[in-house]
């Protein structure tokens, strides 16, 4: 399977963009030129992909190198809010949503807030209800503007996991003024993304994978993607009805059920300094993003 990564090795000043063998990073810039990058790649047909990676000789190993963000500067990175039946009952109980919404619904995060592999993240002063939200993002390769639901999946290059970092005491305070989700979701770093690219030709079938949450080895969820309420399909072309998606882009999904706050020890499971967490696409890839406290970054 194809795991496409954007990277620095030693030295470097400038993103490279390689591909993921076992514990080995195959060098596609080196071999083709710096101007190749994860937009470039993903649009190629995937005949032409894997030649792009075949043709690339030189290799270096995978712990040696700095794994960034897989779009290190994408243009939005756009959420799916409340797509999870039960995620929806989790806040609702809560006092997190008033409404119930019958069309998909939308936030943005700032591209300021995006961290990639092993990214260390403050949990800001005074922040007790510090959660976890795993998400299956997919990456726009195409500008997709007025898109009917058919061709959707055309402007969408590969898959990878979002990380929605968000600090609940502020979230439920954005409820209750009004507002929409804003300040309780970025927050800086609150946006880990990655590790890797998998381009939509090599997976079956995006909603047929498991998204995993473990803390401190912990296993938090596992939940089926399957599990989401509007896919990628009516998620663009809902969208892009008014707003269009640039190249670049990143769409995410929505959190699953069972992140902390649904659970009734949820003081117990939100994250503190010192904690690990690693969200995944169970047999894709996994993302680690450390917990400090303020100063330790």
């Amino acid at each position: 399977m194809i795991r496409l990564a954007t990277f620095l090795s030693r030295g470097d000043l400038r993103p490279r963009l390689g591909a993921v063998e076992g514990d080995a990073l195959r060098d596609l810039s080196a071999t083709h030129g710096p101007d190749w990058d994860m937009r470039r790649a993903l649009a190629l047909p995937i005949a032409e992909l894997k030649a792009l990676i075949g043709a690339a000789t030189q290799t270096l190993p995978l712990a040696a190198c700095h794994i960034l963000p897989p779009i290190p500067n994408p243009g939005k990175i756009f959420c799916v809010g409340k797509n999870s039946k039960v995620h929806r009952a989790e806040l609702t109980a809560q006092g997190m949503l008033k409404e119930d919404p019958q069309e998909p619904t939308g936030f943005v995060k700032l591209a300021e807030t995006l961290v990639g592999e092993g990214a260390r993240v403050v949990r800001p002063e005074g922040i007790t209800t510090f959660d976890y939200e795993p998400e299956l993002a997919f990456v726009v390769t195409r500008r997709a503007f007025h898109v009917s639901r058919e061709d959707a999946r055309n402007y969408v290059g590969g898959i990878t996991v979002l990380n929605d970092l968000t600090a609940r005491e502020i979230q439920k305070q954005e409820v209750i003024s009004g507002t929409k989700f804003w300040v309780s979701k970025n927050m800086p770093g609150f946006t880990p993304v990655g590790p890797y690219v998998v381009p939509m030709a090599e997976v079956a079938d995006p909603y047929d994978l498991w998204l995993t949450c473990d803390v401190n080895g912990e296993r938090r969820l596992r939940v089926s993607t399957d599990e989401y309420i509007h896919r990628i399909e009516g998620i663009i072309a809902h969208f892009t009805r008014f707003m269009p998606f640039e190249v670049g882009d990143i769409i995410a999904t929505g959190a699953p059920r069972g992140t902390a706050i649904g659970h009734p020890n949820a003081a117990e499971l939100y994250m503190k300094p010192g904690d690990v967490c690693v969200a995944g696409l169970e047999g894709l890839m996994q993302l680690t993003t450390h917990i400090v406290a303020p100063g330790e970054a």
